[in-house]
């Protein structure tokens, strides 16, 4: 669901960013206006639950920025750096579905399938 949410294509209401913070954009902006704060309250609730892992993430974004940008070019440093991302984002995803599973639990029904509806949208 996390990586399905991150390439969809968000409405106008979408604000930027990287990462969880368009993730979490897009997921409020298809949801009901009621069950925004409801969604919101478990990623606030459960953050110690993701934060490490989501700051590592962010870090090894940063070395792959870095190693891309870098000249001379050194393609064994970004390949090195992308395998470090991707060993970062998949901590993260387990550490963070948990609470996408306790947030979708807390917004009602029609939030759930507006959800469902936008990310099919977004395909």
């Amino acid at each position: 669901m996390l990586g399905a949410f991150l390439v969809f294509s968000g409405g106008p209401h979408e604000r930027r960013g990287r990462g969880l913070d368009r993730l979490v954009s897009r997921i409020e902006a298809a949801l009901p206006a009621e069950d925004r704060p409801k969604f919101r309250a478990v990623l606030d609730a459960e953050r110690d639950r993701y934060a490490p892992q989501l700051a590592a993430l962010r870090a090894a974004s940063g070395k792959v920025d870095e190693a891309t940008a870098r000249e001379p070019f050194d393609a064994a440093a970004l390949h090195a750096a992308l395998d470090a991302w991707t060993e970062r984002w998949a901590a993260f995803n387990a550490a963070f579905n948990g609470t996408m599973v306790h947030a979708m639990q807390a917004v009602s029904p029609t939030g759930r399938a507006q959800i469902a509806a936008a990310r099919r949208q977004g395909r």
